[in-house]
């Protein structure tokens, strides 16, 4: 929102670039305290050119320290109170200098300092220059922002009055300064900050090491979580894994790695399945536990009990799979009749077991090779069926005992009838008449 140039708030210490400190007098070193001097050389060691001058009761020292021109200024008794130091201009923080691009394109760029407070109400200050449209004479406009790179404050010359700013008005400004410190302070150098709420807390997005992030945070400015977004290929290689076997056909939508304080650190990827004759596409939301093992599924209600995991079944019945079927692979569930159904490969098998509500085993179904069937069923073909081929073989175990095998046979040829043939034999394999 545009709004017309005012002067606001606590910035107006404003220091250096004021020349009216009419209190302010040089002071030599004999004159400054030895516990000023003291917590200078400790926080500034190796400086450089450096002149003291009294601002009120205050020690100001200007300098040069890692090659930047640099103001600090302590208390009498020595407590730092504040440092400002000089910006490279070509490398201005991304928020001021996306700022200035946007509203000062056509300025120049005189200076620009980083101030650091121990009262933590860091900011910038950026002054810059403009001709008059009429005069063509030039004049400073003194911009200064908060430490997340939000413009704060603007300070025109007396007469300047048609000049309007963007940004005074930024939801930002919302935000408890608890909040944005922590975010500062565990983000550090982050680009395109936003602010919204969630619930009583806050949430920052903002580009982090070049990946986008959101951080969230309680209105004390204690940190929740962190979300930063990934590509597929960034991905743990099991999760890719149990992609691959699952959701190979499906869309992927998004990948966020969640950090927590509680270090109940996650994985979540976002799936879509276009379905012939639905208007819109099934949505899956996968969420795996930091070592890339599958932890929970969300999906549609009508695939519910069609696509079941072993982390939706109950833990009794996942510990009496896992101890009955230990090595199995390629696990999938099923649930109907208040039973569960796994279905899955076992020393290299296909094969399916049935357990109850209660973790009871009720019965398994083997797939066998029909080249290797038991012998007595072997000759019982061999004897009585020489016209067909057996296609298909299972043996069924059951916890009542009463065993059997399925067998499935084809005739070879198209005048023999009839052309498919179920039979089914005991555990002894003699055939079964009923």
């Amino acid at each position: 929102m545009l709004k017309k140039i005012t002067l606001i708030h606590f910035f107006v210490i404003l220091f250096i670039l004021e020349v009216n400190f009419t209190v302010a007098q040089e002071s030599r070193d004999s004159d400054v305290p030895e516990g000023v001097q003291k917590s200078f050389n400790r926080k500034f060691p190796r400086a450089e050119d450096i002149a003291w001058e009294k601002v009120d009761t205050n020690y100001k020292a200007d300098c040069f320290f890692n090659g930047r021109g640099t103001y600090a200024e302590f208390t009498p008794a020595g407590e730092w109170v504040m440092t400002i130091t000089d910006l490279n201009l070509n490398t201005l923080y991304r928020p001021i200098q996306n700022y200035l691009d946007e509203n000062f394109k056509r300025d120049k760029i005189i200076f620009a300092e980083e101030a650091k407070k121990a009262d933590r109400q860091d900011y910038y200050y950026v002054q810059v220059e403009r001709k008059d449209s009429e005069t063509k004479e030039p004049y400073r406009i003194e911009l200064f922002f908060d430490k997340t790179g939000r413009i704060e404050q603007v300070k025109v010359p007396e007469g300047v009055n048609d000049m309007t700013i963007v940004g005074f008005d930024d939801p930002n400004s919302e935000i408890p300064e608890i909040v944005i410190d922590s975010w500062q302070k565990r983000f550090p150098r982050s680009e395109e900050i936003d602010w919204t709420k969630k619930d009583s807390n806050f949430v920052a997005s903002f580009i982090y090491r070049e990946q986008p992030t959101q951080a969230e945070f309680t209105p004390a400015g204690e940190w929740v979580e962190a979300r930063t977004k990934l590509d597929e290929k960034e991905l743990h290689r099991l999760i890719l894994s149990y992609i691959e076997e699952h959701h190979k056909d499906d869309d992927f939508m998004i990948a966020e790695k969640v950090t927590r304080t509680d270090r109940k650190d996650y994985y979540y990827v976002k799936m879509e399945r276009e379905v012939r004759g639905e208007s819109n596409p099934y949505v899956f939301e996968l969420f795996f536990d930091r070592a890339g093992q599958i932890e929970k599924v969300n999906r549609p209600e009508v695939l519910r009990n069609q696509y079941l995991l072993t982390v939706d079944i109950p833990d009794l019945v996942a510990r009496k799979f896992n101890s009955r079927f230990a090595g199995a692979t390629d696990v999938t569930w099923q649930t109907n009749d208040n039973t569960w159904v796994s279905t899955f490969v076992y020393r290299e098998e296909p094969t399916t077991a049935i357990f109850s509500d209660s973790a009871d085993w009720i019965q398994t179904t083997s797939q066998l090779n029909v080249k290797d069937l038991y012998n007595p069923i072997q000759r019982y073909l061999d004897e009585n069926y020489k016209d067909y081929n057996p296609t298909y073989a299972e043996k069924i175990t059951r916890k009542d005992r009463n065993n059997y095998y399925y067998v499935e046979l084809v005739s070879k040829k198209k005048n023999v009838e009839p052309h498919k043939v179920a039979l089914y034999f005991d555990s002894a394999g003699r055939l079964k008449e009923d």
